[in-house]
């Protein structure tokens, strides 16, 4: 993921303070995302001084002054020939479910857990995975009802799509462990 990127693109809609920018980009997912201030404020910086975009400063009365981010002509160029090109669309990833999904990494020695804790083990992965399911769920309604636009929506879908593929094989995968003898 491209902090730069996702700060750009969330420019395009409108200007942004740095916190609205932060809540705006992932609210929920943010902290998955790895998005921190660390991270925000030098990026806004760099961005700033490579010319994507301009701060201006909105003084407020009994409040400390905010600090206003537009992209620029040259921002917009630079964020649609990221968005046109065909960088980081290779699949890279194909290997992430098993790389870095420690739950499948772990699932290759479940057997050594035994029966019972295996079950437990995956039966909390089935939990947390419906929890989830929900949770994206009540996030597609809330934007459907504040009119989000309809891509944005399609893209929290696909995140549910996935997670119901992997609360299926969860649930496979526990009925393998449920045949074992011990």
């Amino acid at each position: 993921m491209s902090v730069k990127y996702m700060i750009l693109g969330g420019l395009m809609f409108n200007c942004s303070h740095g916190y609205e920018i932060k809540s705006q980009m992932a609210q929920k997912v943010t902290g998955e995302f790895g998005i921190n201030d660390g991270q925000l404020y030098p990026t806004l910086k760099k961005l700033e001084e490579e010319g994507l975009v301009v701060k201006t400063v909105e003084h407020q009365t009994g409040a400390p002054s905010r600090h206003i981010y537009s992209i620029t002509d040259k921002g917009r160029k630079d964020f649609e020939a990221w968005l046109e090109s065909s960088e980081g669309e290779d699949r890279a990833f194909r290997y992430d479910f098993f790389r870095k999904d420690i739950f499948c990494i772990k699932s290759n020695f479940i057997r050594f857990l035994g029966k019972k804790k295996a079950a437990e083990k995956i039966q909390r992965q089935i939990e947390i995975v419906q929890s989830i399911i929900a949770d994206l769920a009540i996030a597609i309604k809330h934007m459907k009802e504040r009119k989000v636009d309809p891509l944005h929506i399609k893209i929290w879908e696909y995140g549910i799509m996935n997670y119901k593929t992997r609360l299926r094989w969860l649930k496979q995968f526990l009925q393998e462990v449920n045949k074992w003898r011990k």
